[in-house]
């Protein structure tokens, strides 16, 4: 049966069902987070449960942190190009700007790569984009695993099919853990600009702009001056450098949050008893224009699950907001660092909650709604 193109998609109809993932992972949680009491002093979590990579105490004054993630339904895109360099990086990405909201400099990574056959291609990409991700996060990949699944993976491209997903380590030398914990009203929140959908959201994505077969990767979008497989394998910003910057540059920072799946509702995961009042965000990319448009998504659904142009937030102090925009602004010019906006502010509490302002959105419980009254 056709679909009804009338039908907004979201990410349940896609057949990602957030409230199930979260009701099952509650489940695993009952029984996985009675083990941290087997670890007091060396080993123990000096970071909140859901925290965007953990952090371990190995002594007084050095701690370790870890993360592990994947690129997920990427890997499709990739297969449908024949290309797989970005996905190297995205593997990079998507640990370092987890381990870096800690505070920790990253410094090693080890990669996992299951696939249906080792072909000599694809592994090569692989390891140029992760010797790619590497220097510009400047880490050591130090090892990893190459596992074959024949029989059990399935892709668009035969032979090809392949999942890609990493492990980070990173070190904080004589510093606490930067958790949010100190982060006040009145605060500002800096937005560091995406390069597009990064690895979040291509199960909703690849629907909408690939159609119901699948099959237009070489549709050109002309807003974005690229193909739907070209924009959409643009590799995930590495935001090492700015936060290293910003860090060496004295700037207090109360807050660093990856603005990954979940969208700016990333915010909450930060330790701290207060709102966030986006007032004024820069320009959506145009890949997400077109991905509503198409989609006929809501801009609640939108928000929930895409970066929507920013793809990290640092909280600082007021009086530190010009010095660290100079900072910034510095490294993009230097170093090809994401751009920079002051794009709201912290707001006391009682409720843990994200305002967009400009859209009448409040965001909480993993999800946006319509602003109302």
């Amino acid at each position: 049966m056709a679909r009804d193109p009338q039908q907004p998609y979201t990410y349940t109809s896609t057949g990602v069902d957030t409230d199930a993932a979260a009701v099952g992972l509650r489940k695993l949680l009952d029984w996985v987070s009675r083990t941290q009491e087997y670890r007091e002093g060396l080993g123990e979590s000096l970071v909140p449960n859901g925290f965007f990579a953990s952090v371990l105490r190995l002594s007084s004054r050095l701690a370790l942190a870890v993360s592990t993630d994947g690129v997920g339904s990427k890997s499709v895109i990739a297969q449908m190009m024949g290309s797989y360099e970005a996905m190297g990086v995205d593997c990079v990405a998507v640990n370092v700007n987890d381990i870096i909201c800690t505070g920790a400099e990253p410094i090693a990574l080890l990669d996992y790569i299951s696939l249906q056959v080792p072909h000599e291609d694809l592994l090569e990409q692989l390891g140029k984009g992760l010797q790619r991700g590497a220097e510009r996060a400047r880490i050591a990949i130090v090892g990893g695993e190459l596992s074959q699944h024949p029989d059990t993976l399935i892709g668009p491209r035969p032979g090809y099919a392949f999942d890609i997903a990493g492990t980070g380590l990173g070190v904080l030398d004589d510093r606490a853990p930067i958790t949010g914990k100190d982060i006040l009203p009145g605060d500002v929140i800096l937005g560091l600009s995406s390069d597009g959908v990064h690895s979040n959201g291509l199960t909703l994505a690849r629907p909408v702009l690939l159609g119901d077969d699948g099959k237009r990767v070489e549709r050109f979008l002309e807003s974005c001056g690229r193909t739907v497989g070209e924009e959409l394998l643009r590799p995930t910003h590495i935001y090492t450098r700015e936060v290293a910057a910003l860090l060496a540059a004295g700037v207090h920072i109360g807050g660093l949050a990856h603005i990954s799946g979940d969208g700016l509702l990333n915010l909450l995961r930060l330790d701290a008893a207060v709102g966030y009042r986006i007032t004024s965000l820069p320009p959506v990319p145009p890949v997400f224009d077109v991905i509503q448009r198409e989609g006929n998504i809501s801009s609640a659904e939108m928000f929930r699950v895409f970066n929507m142009g920013i793809g990290f937030c640092v909280v600082v102090r007021a009086e530190d907001v010009d010095n660290a925009l100079a900072v910034l602004a510095e490294e993009q010019r230097a170093d090809g660092g994401a751009s920079a906006y002051a794009i709201g502010e912290v707001v006391a509490g009682p409720q843990r909650r994200v305002v967009l302002e400009e859209y009448h959105l409040v965001g909480e419980k993993g999800k946006f709604y319509q602003q109302t009254g």
